[in-house]
């Protein structure tokens, strides 16, 4: 988190009003907040079976190794609270500064494949794959429908995963086209600059 970000939070957490700020990507079609929390909300089958199993064992009994394993399945479910209170302006001070900190130095993409099986990423990889070779214009259709708040909340996890990877894919497509037009035009303007030199000659 760099500290003018950081200075921003904490003024806009002073005044009262808790603007939600938001760190990160937030060029894509996608709301962050609503992602965050639909991922730090989500517990597959193998993680309830792996956080169940260590309950079981007793906290005398866990090495340390386990210990902050299962402090850090429990900090999430902390976190998926906390950010709900943060999306409805319910959070205290201290809280508001808890979540911007916590988007600033986690990683949603690591929580994504964490939260995913090996047959669920390859099954995503697989399908990446396959929508890369759709046309911009079908590709954005696409990643606008399914991104609407209520269309996003009901897609199954892996094609959540799916849509956040493509709505990157989406975004640096269309800034490379953004770029190559702004290129373009520099270029036309140069060319037109030294075409006015040498008539005036």
């Amino acid at each position: 988190m760099s500290n003018i970000s950081k200075i921003m939070a904490k003024e806009l957490n002073k005044s009262g009003s808790q603007v939600k700020f938001i760190y990160g990507n937030v060029f894509g079609n996608i709301p962050p907040i609503i992602e965050w929390i639909k991922w730090l909300s989500y517990e597959p089958e193998f993680e309830k079976n792996r956080i169940e199993h260590l309950n079981s064992k007793g906290s005398n009994n866990l090495s340390y190794e386990e210990l902050n394993e299962l402090d850090h399945y429990m900090k999430r479910k902390r976190m998926a609270q906390l950010f709900k209170k943060y999306d409805c302006k319910e959070c205290s001070k201290k809280e508001y500064m808890e979540v911007y900190s916590y988007m600033s130095n986690e990683s949603i993409i690591t929580l994504m494949l964490d939260k995913l099986t090996i047959q669920e990423i390859k099954y995503a990889n697989e399908e990446i794959t396959r929508l890369r070779e759709l046309s911009n214009e079908d590709l954005s259709q696409k990643i606008r429908t399914e991104s609407q708040k209520d269309n996003y909340l009901n897609l199954s996890m892996v094609n959540a995963y799916i849509l956040h990877i493509i709505d990157r894919i989406n975004y640096v497509r269309n800034m490379n086209e953004f770029n190559n037009i702004l290129n373009w035009q520099l270029d036309s303007n140069v060319i037109m600059r030294q075409k006015s030199k040498l008539r005036r000659r």
